[in-house]
């Protein structure tokens, strides 16, 4: 697959997220196998929990893909959160996170975050 299309699976994939009624197919583009590098997830299946558990805290979020770069089969996103934490009413935000992607046959594979984004994301969704 081409960068434009690797781009244009997160895209949708970030479309997915923030709409509550498709937000369950957000993992869909993840490979079974994936790698993760920088988060306090082991694979896919916890890094599904960890989302449950981030739209549970924060039922409208809405990540932003503030810009993108691509080369070859890897993507890097920088991009920001926006919603209302469920439990306190208050307005929560991520200014910027970072995270790389690479991509094998239009999945992602493997996935690095930033240091410090995991953490910074754990904090929003404590109330």
């Amino acid at each position: 697959m081409s960068e434009s299309d690797n781009v244009a699976v997160l895209r949708e994939s970030i479309e997915y997220h923030n709409d509550p009624e498709t937000r369950e197919r957000y993992l869909d583009s993840y490979s079974e196998d994936l790698t993760l590098h920088g988060a306090d997830a082991d694979g896919l299946a916890e890094l599904a929990a960890f989302y449950r558990a981030v739209w549970e805290a924060i039922p409208d979020l809405t990540v932003t893909i503030e810009a993108v770069m691509a080369e070859g089969d890897e993507v890097a996103a920088r991009y920001s959160w926006a919603g209302t934490h469920a439990e306190t009413g208050e307005e929560v935000a991520l200014e910027s996170g970072l995270t790389w992607y690479r991509f094998e046959d239009g999945q992602i594979v493997e996935r690095w975050v930033a240091s410090g984004t995991g953490g910074a994301i754990e904090d929003l969704i404590e109330p």
